[in-house]
């Protein structure tokens, strides 16, 4: 039946069994009797063996309509088409089933002349909508086609036409085009049932961005390197050819497993350029805005670094760089762009206050407006507020463990020495008797270091449990009076449920400290406290500092090694678990000459210690930059009422949901804004009455400003299911492109009800009939 025709629900073929209902109810209702012999029948029957005959061709043709519309009502269910080969195919409608993709991507903002690629790509839609009939029962699904792919309409011409006219601006998303042809598949897929083949017209309007169509696991690069021409051309020479897997580690690409899948049903998507005329359109665009390096605070200066990047294929010189800090504007930098490159404008800025930061920066327009600012929120954070609990003063500083720390956190120690500089921590000593204290309780300090202390009180046990539990880090380092089985009686716990990550164990020392020593055998140079030490300069401060003596530990099995020994058991140095909201980390030797020499290495212990303070302070906030249709939550220190979403066109909607507490009304979780309340790039806030503002950014995809076409030569090499509107126009008209396949199935509906009329008439009409002559 392939070329001749087929059905389209061949199981549904199953329904001309229907059929028999009219001959069975036939036969059922045929009249039994017993013959009586009448002297006075003789006359009647004379008289019925005349219409007999008559009779009962009447209602075998009663019967044969009936039976015809039940089996075209089955056929026309069951969709029979036809081919060009066909001897019916002169009966085919000429319905039409048109899916039309509309590029709704950021890329799609370019204006060359007075319209925007978008606009050029609604006037088209509008154009090819038109040419639709309703009244023969074409159909029109619009699809806009962005990160997540939208259907506006999948009805009538009309009903089409008027979502096109609410539509004015391209969202600021990319084409995910994988996932607007996984749409499209669905609808051919329904379309085709059991044919094997779709009729179903496909249109994507689009301006052909290259990175669209040209999945990055096929070019095998860095997502966000730009690459000059030649580099793009060697990339596309090196992609895999239909067919091959796009890699060792997985199969195609889900854009080419779409295609082919569409290939399989006959369908063909048929692509139609509204970009620019160039192949690589001059366009300037902001990479990023970020702070360079560690933003240690307020009143410490940073660098703000802008990234801008250039699409085009020339440099461009003196490009103007603005910067704005709350809504203040800083002196312009200048910068030059190499082609297809990058460059970078550098601001230094000192925040005077902690908290939120609005950071914009801008390029003077050009003909994509969109690339060109970009929104960065930036929290600074307070001062760290450490308490250095003390269990072993020593007689000097070179002795005394938390003098150490306090000299590393702290320099200027004296609080009255005139002209102190601003610092990222706020240092105070105490005795491990203040953890059993009111006072304790209502600190609220940032990071908690128990230095060589013996044994806790009972009663300071709890405290430091909730405190850790609600954000506050702990830092324990060891030392000569540390009592192991105290401790372990009071913090540890084998399920997992006291503060300490490991047990302590055995306390180990060298033999000779002028013999021998331990140090630091490997270490996980990734983890932010020891990252510094991962440059094979730094190495060495780590890994060759003489450590005489620690306790054995034996971690839990959810704790992490971030650092061991080399003895022979490669004992952990230094051993990190989360618990609850904080974190516990357990240096388990000193660093004071004690243990370690340590102290004699200022650059190791200062990195050491400003990293294991900032790192157990948990400086991490909730995502404040978020990309466009991305949902976002966050977290404030007041309860929140009557919240209000504002967007950056000035709108402003009530934020439905109620805010979350995280524990003792300290802190709450707001309701999170969906993804379908971001999905403009710029300045977002939440607004609360009786508090500030918080603020987020929705950052535009920087490669969204690579304008970068494929020509209609490289289109068709990439899939045969892909045809550009030039190939389809040398081919044959639009409408020669689609498949040769028409349905029947309207005439057969049509012709069912024709003959349930005419045997409801003709059934009446007898029956009136009959009835007379009786």
């Amino acid at each position: 039946m392939g070329a001749l025709g087929g059905f389209v629900n061949a199981g549904l073929l199953a329904g001309l069994a229907l059929v028999s209902i009219p001959l069975i109810i036939h036969l059922l209702n045929r009249q039994r009797h017993k013959p009586l012999r009448w002297a006075a029948m003789r006359f009647v029957q004379a008289a019925w063996r005349k219409t007999r005959r008559r009779v009962q061709l009447e209602n075998l043709l009663l019967l044969f309509l009936r039976m015809a519309a039940v089996a075209l009502l089955a056929l026309a269910v069951a969709r029979p088409f036809t081919g060009a080969a066909s001897p019916l195919a002169g009966l085919v409608e000429s319905r039409r089933d048109l899916v039309l993709l509309v590029d709704g991507s950021a890329s799609m903002g370019w204006r060359e002349g007075v319209e925007t690629s978008f606009e050029k790509a609604l006037h088209r839609a509008r154009a090819l909508i038109r040419e639709l009939d309703a009244g023969r029962g074409d159909r029109v699904r619009l699809v806009l086609c962005t990160g997540t792919p939208k259907l506006l309409s999948w009805t009538t011409p009309d009903q089409a036409l008027s979502v096109l006219d609410t539509l004015s601006a391209p969202a600021d998303e990319p084409l995910e085009l994988a996932s607007a042809l996984g749409e499209v598949l669905q609808y051919a897929r329904e379309d085709a049932g059991g044919a094997g083949s779709s009729t179903l017209e496909v249109r994507l309007l689009t301006d052909l961005q290259r990175r669209a169509f040209r999945a990055e696991e096929e070019l095998g690069q860095a997502a966000s390197a730009p690459r000059s021409g030649a580099e793009r051309l060697a990339a596309r020479d090196e992609t895999p050819p239909a067919g091959a897997p796009a890699s060792a580690s997985g199969g195609r690409p889900a854009l080419l497993e779409a295609l082919d899948a569409l290939a399989a049903l006959s369908v063909r998507v048929l692509v139609e350029d509204f970009g620019a005329s160039q192949a690589q359109p001059a366009n300037l665009g902001i990479g990023a805005l970020e702070p360079l390096g560690t933003l240690l605070g307020a009143g410490l200066p940073c660098d703000i670094a802008v990234e801008v990047l250039n699409h085009g294929a020339s440099t461009k010189h003196g490009v103007r760089v603005i910067l704005e800090i709350d809504g203040e504007r800083r002196p312009v930098e200048l910068v030059d762009v190499p082609a297809r490159g990058r460059a970078q404008a550098t601001f230094q800025v000192v925040f005077e206050r902690p908290g939120e930061h609005v950071l914009g920066a801008r390029l003077e327009g050009d003909r994509l407006p969109v690339d060109d600012q970009r929104q960065h929120v930036l929290p600074v954070p307070p001062p760290i507020a450490v308490l250095l609990v003390n269990g072993s003063p020593g007689a000097t500083l070179e002795e005394d463990e938390i003098g150490l720390a306090r000299a590393v956190l702290e320099p200027l120690a004296d609080d009255a020495a005139p002209g102190r500089e601003p610092t990222a921590f706020e240092v105070r000593d105490a005795s491990p008797d203040l953890l059993a204290t009111p006072e304790f309780k209502n600190l609220g300090y940032d990071v908690i270091w128990l230095a060589d202390v013996e044994s806790l009180p009972a009663a300071a046990v709890e405290p430091l449990e909730r405190a850790v539990a609600q954000g506050a880090g702990l830092i324990v380092s060891l030392g000569p009076t540390v009592n192991p089985a105290a401790w372990n009686t009071r913090l540890f716990a084998r399920d997992g449920s006291g503060l300490m990550p490991a047990e302590l164990g055995e306390h180990t020392a060298v033999r000779s400290r002028r013999e021998e020593y331990y140090r630091v055998g490997s270490f996980q140079a990734e983890h932010p406290v020891l990252s510094f030490f991962a440059d094979e300069r730094w190495k060495a401060l780590l890994t060759e500092v003489p450590v005489y003596e620690f306790i054995a530990t034996r971690p839990l099995p959810d704790a992490q090694v971030l650092a061991s020994f080399d003895d022979l058991a490669h004992a952990p140095a230094l051993v990190e678990r989360s618990y609850d909201r904080g974190r516990v980390l357990l240096w388990t030797t000193t660093i004071s000459p004690r243990w370690s020499r340590l102290a004699e290495s200022p650059r190791t212990l200062v990195p050491l210690v400003h990293e294991l303070v900032r790192h157990a302070a948990r400086r991490e906030f909730a995502p404040r930059n978020v990309a466009p249709g991305e949902p976002l939550t966050a977290e404030v220190t007041q309860f929140p009422r009557s919240l209000e979403l504002a967007r950056p066109d000035g709108t402003r909607r009530p934020l439905d949901g109620a805010a979350q507490d995280l524990g003792e009304g300290r802190r709450w979780r707001l309701p999170a804004v969906p993804g379908k309340e971001t999905e403009r790039a710029g300045l977002y806030r939440i607004l609360a009455e009786g508090a500030a503002p918080l603020s987020f950014a929705v950052q535009l995809d920087a490669r969204e400003g690579d304008l970068d076409r494929l020509d209609p030569r490289e289109l068709s090499a990439l899939h045969r299911a892909l045809v550009p509107l030039e190939q389809a126009q040398a081919g044959g008209s639009a409408a020669e492109q689609r498949p040769e396949r028409g349905e029947l199935w309207r005439g057969l509906a049509w012709a069912a009800l024709a003959l349930l009329m005419f045997e409801t008439l003709w059934a009446a009409f007898l029956g009136r009939r009959r009835e007379v002559r009786r």
